[in-house]
């Protein structure tokens, strides 16, 4: 069970905030479920058309808030809280309007024996130019998951997920697995699908990670420890956002934004209820584009100049 919480801070920790908060907040064990708050944002200070005629700066944020409001051994209540935003600035709403997503979860877990147990939660929001401006802007999705200990190394996970706002195979429900390895402290994975995490200290203060979720969001980074949990980071982030734009003609089409970043962190406890992350780099490839589902290579995608940028991760462990 301690391996399993292990795993599940080290996801709510260092990767995509809103990836997590939507698939990872019920995979703890209800009687180690912790209430988590964070905070990521970052700014862009020189965003253009890549023909250079409009210039602003990009400015995006994300607050999360996970809270357990009931738990005991054998059972838990859960629930979670999304706010997302991306804008311009100046506003250029003729190019990119400012975006939102709004989102609210509750988390169910339950005990089946000493070490299984089963969880499941739903979530509604609205991810638009105008949330909540009609029911064709707003969001659903709901998980289940079923963990299996095999031993004091190993654990399966079997899930299912449905979204009506996923990059692929939008409104079908998908089956999913994942076989988790802790064979020591150097090196834990998770490894299945639609996500995998990779923890390995292959030589001594140095360390590599890396988390997807498929199929077009990664994070990896090489780590070194100045100082016990102090670290500093050089790595990549490649993610992607969804978005529901009020008034479209087809309702199935979605405004996907894709960004990749280049950065140095440096990330450190600040106490023992709170985490510290703070990035600077060089964002690329940006570019959003309307379609039904992701497409790699669309034909309408408008790109946005490069640039670069600093990023400030918070978070509160609520133990």
């Amino acid at each position: 069970m301690n391996r399993i919480s292990k795993l599940v801070l080290s996801l709510i920790v260092g990767f995509p905030v809103i990836s997590q908060a939507q698939l990872f907040s019920a995979m703890a064990p209800p009687s180690r479920q912790k209430g988590v708050l964070s905070y990521s944002g970052s700014i862009q200070p020189e965003t253009s058309l890549a023909d250079g005629s409009e210039n602003a700066s990009m400015n995006r944020g994300t607050v999360v808030a996970t809270v357990p409001v009931y738990k005991t051994d054998q059972e838990a209540w859960a629930v979670t809280t999304l706010g997302n935003w991306i804008d311009l600035y100046p506003d250029q709403n003729n190019i990119m309007p400012d975006l939102y997503q709004v989102d609210v979860g509750v988390t169910y877990s339950r005990m089946i024996n000493e070490k299984k147990y089963w969880a499941a939660n739903v979530n509604f929001g609205s991810a638009s130019d105008k949330p909540f401006k009609d029911p064709s802007v707003n969001t659903i999705g709901a998980n289940y998951f079923y963990v299996n200990p095999v031993d004091e190394t190993a654990t399966w996970i079997y899930l299912v997920n449905y979204s009506n706002n996923r990059p692929i195979l939008n409104n079908i429900p998908i089956p999913g697995f994942a076989y988790m390895y802790t064979p020591s402290k150097t090196f834990r994975g998770t490894f299945g699908a639609p996500f995998a995490q990779i923890y390995w200290e292959f030589v001594d203060r140095w360390s590599l990670n890396f988390f997807t979720l498929i199929p077009w969001v990664i994070k990896t980074s090489v780590d070194y420890s100045i100082a016990g949990p102090m670290k500093v980071s050089l790595g990549l982030d490649f993610f992607q956002s969804t978005y529901y734009i009020f008034g479209r003609e087809n309702r199935q089409d979605r405004l996907f934004y894709d960004e990749k970043r280049l950065f140095l962190g440096f990330k450190s406890p600040l106490s023992k209820t709170f985490m510290l992350e703070a990035e600077a780099g060089y964002s690329f490839d940006r570019r959003y584009f309307s379609a039904e589902n992701y497409e790699p290579n669309p034909t309408n995608a408008v790109a946005l100049g490069s640039s670069p940028y600093v990023k400030l991760n918070l978070t509160a462990f609520m133990f």
